[in-house]
């Protein structure tokens, strides 16, 4: 009985069991089927996404394809071997195949007409690897086999782990940009060669012109210095008029010549502008003395410093307005106005005018009057002259500079030309010095250039009677060579104190020649002062004339009164006095000249301040003199150099022309490791010499003072 109790109580345990077993497989499989019923739906809506993406994509993909298509370009797959994977039809369009001809092509083979298309595919494999982008303008090749410039643009494609598997070019016709790039540049090559042509035509003309008008005017400045009867002179004046009038328009073409070539230069130099404009107002005050005007000057008081520009362009300024004024005007005035605008970080802005009382412009004519070869009325040219060049020239400058420039004119009341222009504030005031006479300047020069020794090197005829007939009025020995290699052989003979060198000549022109004296240690006149005489007044010919040695530089037609100062300035014999007189130059020889002028004016006529500046220059100058010796002794060359650069402002403050460029002679050498010992050795004692003389004499002036 226990046994069947025991039995029935385990098959209820059972019974239990397995109906509890039933209800959680029951129960999981209800949420088993909740979840099949989630997948199931969430399966239907992933099937909707994809299905409405994939009909996004295909738009998107149409999109953009229709938009490269619009936009004409070409893109082209590649694989890493060059073969054409895909071509679109841009691509096929631009090179007259269709994509199928093109697809599993060679690119290289298909399109490569020269080199540089196969190197720009030589290098996409380099692009793949960096994984970067590049673009080239290159030449390939059509189906028919006409050539088309693109515009390439190389990409990598890679696969999902980043390595690349092939390229697509984006190509870009450029083609029509080429041609025009070719013919432009073909067309600017065409105007600089016709620009070329007109500069040499004008240096060629002006040469031509030039030489015969050197012998034209420079006898007629010979005849004014003769007995003359009164017909005789009015006849003299007015070929002299004549003349100057040529050389003027041709001065002016050559200035336009070089503006419009971008070749205008400007120097940068000292100079007192009060002096500069009152000459001005007195030279134009004699040319109108026969009219009843009256030249007048106001110049700011506050303008007190020397400035920093170009003395000649400034002058070229005033020169071309005041000689319309003096023009254009019968009576009243002519005034000239220098108002300072503004001073600020060392520099002056200085408006200028120039007024006049003369016949006026119409309003509507204005602009018309800056214009090349324009007038205000084709009556005017015919009545007054001129070639409507003036004005043009003298608004480039002006404007060139940073100016600017504008006129106020009402016809029958005159004019007023305003120009603002720049300069730099040296910091040096200005010293209003009583103008010293003509005359008086060119007698005490005629007396120290005579007996010269001077060869003359000039093939034209005319040009020699002109310079001889001057040399013997003034007193001074000559020899002529007709041309550059007979006044090499004469230079190596006999010794002279100057030398005229005519730059365009047969056999051997003037720069050559200058070289081969000035680099002969054997020739007697290697450091001879040599002037360079030309009729083609181009900066290039001055610097080629001071490049090859030469001193100085006058352009044909000269008049002898301005060779006279030239001669005077590179020998150091030009005298400089101040009103009260008594600080006259000295001079001992040709080579040595001393004038305290600088330092007078530098200190506003301070004496102790001169006086202080003299005793330095006795108490340090053989200090450094024989720092020099002892440098050039032990071949210290940097020492030679630092030396000769120190002691050339100190020959400057005193006037001692000859002895600053010799020092400045001694620091280029060095600089540029030209060590002509021997050359080097005869400046430095020519220097010593020269500064044991001067010791004395600056004795006597600081006494005298």
């Amino acid at each position: 009985m226990k046994e069947v109790e025991i039995l029935k109580r385990r098959l209820h345990r059972e019974q239990i069991a397995r109906k509890e077993a039933e209800r959680i497989v029951e129960q999981k499989g209800l949420e088993l089927y909740d979840v099949n019923e989630k997948l199931l739906r969430l399966n239907e809506r992933l099937e909707q996404n994809v299905t409405q993406r994939s009909i996004e994509l295909r738009r998107s993909e149409e999109k953009y394809r229709g938009l490269i298509e619009n936009m004409a370009l070409g893109l082209l797959e590649t694989d890493l071997h060059h073969t054409i994977i895909r071509a679109y039809q841009g691509f096929a369009e631009m090179t007259g195949y269709t994509p199928e001809e093109l697809k599993g092509q060679n690119a290289k083979q298909v399109f490569s007409p020269n080199d540089s298309f196969t190197q720009l595919m030589n290098l996409t494999p380099d692009i793949q690897k960096n994984i970067s982008n590049s673009t080239s303008e290159v030449q390939i090749k059509k189906k028919d086999g006409s050539l088309i410039w693109v515009l390439i643009s190389a990409a990598p494609i890679v696969d999902k782990d980043g390595n690349p598997i092939g390229s697509l070019g984006i190509h870009y016709d450029i083609t029509e940009r080429k041609i025009l790039e070719r013919e432009l540049a073909k067309a600017k090559e065409t105007a600089e060669q016709a620009q070329q042509a007109e500069q040499q035509f004008l240096v060629n003309m002006s040469h031509e012109i030039r030489t015969p008008m050197n012998a034209v005017i420079g006898m007629t400045h010979l005849l004014q210095d003769t007995d003359l009867t009164t017909l005789q002179k009015e006849y003299i004046d007015a070929l002299r008029f004549s003349g100057d009038s040529l050389m003027g328009l041709i001065n002016n073409i050559l200035d336009l010549s070089k503006i419009e070539a971008g070749e205008l230069e400007f120097e940068e130099k000292e100079f007192n502008l009060y002096q500069l404009v009152s000459n001005l107002q007195r030279a134009f005050q004699f040319k109108v003395n026969r009219k009843e005007i009256s030249v007048t000057l106001d110049f700011d008081p506050e303008i007190e410093n020397i400035v920093i520009g170009d003395p000649t362009r400034t002058n070229q300024i005033f020169t071309n307005l005041l000689g319309n004024a003096s023009k254009f005007t019968t009576h009243g005035t002519i005034g000239i106005v220098a108002k300072l605008l503004q001073k600020r970080n060392g520099q002056y802005w200085i408006e200028f005018q120039i007024h006049d009382t003369g016949i006026g412009i119409p309003e509507d004519k204005k602009e018309l009057i800056f214009m090349n070869f324009k007038q205000a009325d084709a009556q005017i040219a015919r009545k007054y002259g001129g070639t409507g060049l003036g004005l043009t020239i003298v608004k480039e400058m002006v404007e060139f500079k940073g100016g600017m420039i504008s006129v106020e004119s009402h016809v029958n009341q005159g004019s007023n030309f305003k120009f603002i222009l720049p300069f730099i504030d040296s910091g040096i005031k200005a010293v209003h010095k009583t103008p010293i006479h003509h005359k008086q300047i060119t007698q005490e020069l005629k007396e120290k250039i005579s007996h010269l020794e001077v060869l003359i090197v000039e093939d034209n005829e005319m040009n020699q009677k002109l310079i001889s007939k001057i040399l013997e009025i003034w007193k001074c020995r000559y020899d002529i060579a007709n041309n550059g290699r007979e006044a090499l052989e004469i230079s190596k003979q006999l010794q002279y104190d100057l030398i005229l060198m005519d730059i365009h000549m047969p056999e051997m022109d003037g720069v050559e020649t200058t070289y081969a004296i000035r680099t002969d240690n054997n020739n007697p006149n290697q450091r001879i002062p040599i002037i360079a005489m030309t009729a083609a007044a181009l900066l290039e010919e001055k610097n080629k004339a001071i490049a090859a040695g030469m001193n100085d530089f006058i352009t044909k037609p000269f008049s002898p009164n301005v060779l006279m100062k030239k001669i005077g300035n590179i020998l150091g014999l030009v005298t400089q006095k101040t009103e009260s007189m008594d600080n006259e130059s000295s001079s001992t020889s040709n080579n040595l000249s001393i004038d305290l002028d600088y330092l007078l004016d530098f200190s506003d006529g301070d004496r102790n301040f001169v006086k202080d500046m003299v005793n330095t220059f006795i108490k340090e100058t053989p200090i450094s003199l024989s720092n020099l010796h002892e440098a050039f002794k032990e071949k210290k060359w940097e020492m030679v150099y630092k030396v000769s650069h120190q002691m050339k402002p100190n020959f400057m403050m005193l006037g001692m022309k000859c002895q600053e460029n010799m020092a400045a002679q001694i620091e280029k050498m060095t600089k540029e490791q030209d060590f002509n010992e021997s050359e080097i050795c005869t400046l430095i004692e020519q220097i010593t010499s020269a500064a044991h003389q001067a010791y004395p004499i600056l004795k006597e002036k600081l006494q005298a003072f």
